[in-house]
């Protein structure tokens, strides 16, 4: 049976060195950040930076920024760095 485009198999994404699963086509930035800081959520002071790598092909490493997504690969890397002013 054909998978639509709601279907999407689960596939093992790594953020900051630690395995979650993920269930959906494509993830945003909000929600790797979610993945990287759970139940922390950001404040005027906090600053993200979120890179990524082995992705889907022509987008294999790159840069996310808030408000877009990526499709996801399984195996696929995030790496979430929150910088805070003081």
């Amino acid at each position: 049976m054909p998978q639509s485009d709601h279907e999407h198999p689960s596939v093992a994404i790594i953020v900051n060195a630690r395995p979650h699963t993920w269930s959906e086509r494509a993830i945003t930035f909000e929600q790797v950040v979610e993945l990287a800081y759970p139940g922390q959520p950001p404040t005027d002071q906090d600053t993200y930076t979120v890179r990524y790598s082995r992705g889907q092909d022509g987008h294999g490493s790159g840069s996310l920024t808030a408000g877009h997504s990526v499709i996801v690969k399984n195996g696929m890397v995030f790496d979430v760095l929150r910088t805070s002013r003081s």
